[in-house]
């Protein structure tokens, strides 16, 4: 059974698990942006230098999301996958990432929901996020979720943008 725990609150081993699924995401996403297009599962991901900001994520993730809200989904003490729910006037849902080997299971649709109730709970009128127009899989599931698309509030090329609102 998968269940949905607080970064905070997970023992070390599973924090630390958590660094090494960021480095996962940014290294895919930075080979998704290479290649406009999202790759095969077979197709081997480059090993590319990723800029300073996701190299100070994936070494010190407690600093770096000091603020924010990370939730970790676990099923038998393994860590499949990872959303970071941000604070603020704009709360945003970000690094929404799953384990290649734990996919097509529901853990993003687990996570999407937790992190969706924790930010209805904590009283934010909406929750947005964004994500690359050829991730067709996840827009699917955000709008099965209840994300509507809205204006981009990013200048990024390809970058789709959803709000749900909780009224």
């Amino acid at each position: 059974m998968i269940v949905v725990e607080r970064w905070a609150d997970a023992p070390a081993h599973r924090r630390e698990r958590f660094a090494e699924l960021l480095e996962e995401y940014h290294r895919w996403t930075e080979h998704e942006k290479l290649l406009g297009r999202a790759p095969g599962l077979d197709e081997p991901t480059p090993t590319i230098a990723l800029p300073d900001r996701y190299r100070v994520e994936i070494a010190d993730p407690g600093t770096a999301f000091a603020s924010e809200e990370i939730l970790l989904a676990v099923e038998d003490d393994r860590v499949l996958g990872c959303v970071v729910l941000t604070d603020g006037p704009s709360p945003e849902l970000k690094r929404l990432w799953v384990d290649p080997d734990a996919r097509r299971r529901g853990v993003a649709a687990t996570l999407l929901e937790a992190a969706t109730t924790v930010s209805r709970l904590r009283g934010d009128d909406t929750v947005r996020l964004s994500v690359w127009h050829w991730r067709s899989a996840a827009i699917a599931l955000y709008r099965r979720s209840g994300f509507v698309a809205v204006a981009s509030w990013d200048d990024r090329p390809g970058l789709d943008c959803f709000v749900r609102s909780f009224d």
